[in-house]
């Protein structure tokens, strides 16, 4: 495979040493339209434009929007395009019962993405639950089957747990990428840092989700705010080049959700590199970690596997609401605009219509106790 070379900045990537794009799109966060489903015209616009300014790995998988995502994907690398990237997609492990199930399950993911191929496979969301389906169900010798046959290319799994089982992980199979969560206010969350060198030292490829933190460290408010305003620094700039500082890291994944956020992101893509912070700015990350820690409450990446719920509360964004009153102390204003917006919402999304099911904490990748927190947005609120 042979990309066009471009501006943008290319790292290696797998023991085959291909050169990638230092920025990934993720297509978790496409466009939307009015009804809340994503807009086909504009997420395939976007899509090009990244591709046609150097970005040549696209990342999707099953649940993304409602599993449209794989669909619009395999639209956009129509007419040339698939051949000029990287496609990776995950399997849903959880929704695996038996091993027939495998088989059937991929073959959909290709119809969906118009490709005999996929380069890049995952298997999704790997935590101790899911972690047992893979083993019981011997899904590894599967992908190494699948390998030979063709379908896929390189052997992969995202992770969202604790650090003892991403190395278990790392060390049960022969991997050739990982996918881990990872930005400068979850450094020793889940993976974090530890997990990022133990992968790269056993020759994985290593990429990274949620760089901006469900896009909360791109609008980032109260103190937090304060930080980079006094900083003149660009929030997206400095989040996404601290990680690209880092040689352990082989892509940054980001789910742009326009085109203002794709041609920004691509400039900044385009001056990446290890070692290029100045001290000013490490100083300025390091202000802006302490002080996230102490303001932010909530620790939601907006990833919404926790909806949706069966009683319709808007888990996501009744925690948006809370961080964001939370986040500017000594201050009235937010606190009021965050109460005004949660009487806006329909009874039925608000915290309040939690029935303590659990079944949000079954699937939430942070392990936030959500219940919990949402009874006390509840008690603040109302």
């Amino acid at each position: 495979m042979k990309f066009r070379k471009h501006p943008m900045q290319y790292r290696s990537f797998t023991r085959d040493k291909l050169q990638v794009s230092a920025l990934g799109f993720g297509c978790m966060r496409l466009p939307l339209l009015q009804s809340g489903k994503p807009s086909y015209r504009e997420s395939i616009r976007i899509l090009q434009y990244g591709i046609d300014h150097g970005i040549n790995y696209i990342d999707t998988a099953v649940p993304y929007h409602n599993g449209e995502s794989e669909v619009i994907v395999g639209k956009a690398l129509q007419n040339g395009y698939r051949e000029k990237v990287l496609l990776a997609t995950k399997f849903p492990t959880w929704a695996a019962e038996k091993k027939s199930d495998l088989d059937k399950i991929l073959n959909e993911q290709l119809t969906k993405l118009q490709t005999d191929c996929i380069d890049v496979y995952l298997l999704h969301c790997l935590q101790k639950s899911y972690w047992g389906i893979v083993q019981k169900l011997e899904m590894y010798d599967w992908l190494i089957t699948k390998r030979k046959q063709g379908k896929i290319r390189y052997l992969a799994f995202s992770f969202h747990d604790e650090f003892a089982l991403f190395r278990e992980i790392v060390d049960a199979y022969d991997w050739d990428v990982c996918q881990i969560q990872y930005n400068y206010v979850n450094e020793n969350v889940q993976a974090g840092t530890a997990g990022l060198q133990y992968a790269a030292q056993k020759g994985l490829a290593v990429v990274i989700m949620e760089p901006l933190f469900g896009g909360t460290l791109a609008n980032p408010v109260g103190k937090l705010g304060e930080v980079w305003k006094k900083s003149k620094q660009n929030p997206v700039d400095l989040a996404l080049r601290w990680l690209w500082d880092k040689p352990e890291i082989s892509l940054v994944l980001s789910g742009m959700s326009n085109m203002e956020q794709t041609v920004q992101n691509v400039e900044i893509a385009e001056k990446s590199g290890v070692g290029t912070l100045t001290d000013v700015e490490k100083s300025v990350i390091a202000e802006a970690q302490k002080i996230y820690d102490e303001t932010l409450p909530i620790k939601c990446t907006k990833c919404k596997y926790c909806v949706p719920c069966p009683f319709e509360v808007d888990i996501p964004y009744n925690f948006e609401l809370y961080n964001n009153m939370i986040a500017i102390p000594g201050n009235n204003n937010p606190k009021t605009l965050a109460k005004n917006l949660y009487a806006m919402l329909d009874r039925e999304h608000r915290a309040g219509n939690c029935k303590d099911c659990g079944q949000c904490e079954q699937k939430c990748p942070q392990h936030l106790s959500i219940r919990k927190n949402l009874k006390l947005i509840t008690e603040t609120f109302n």
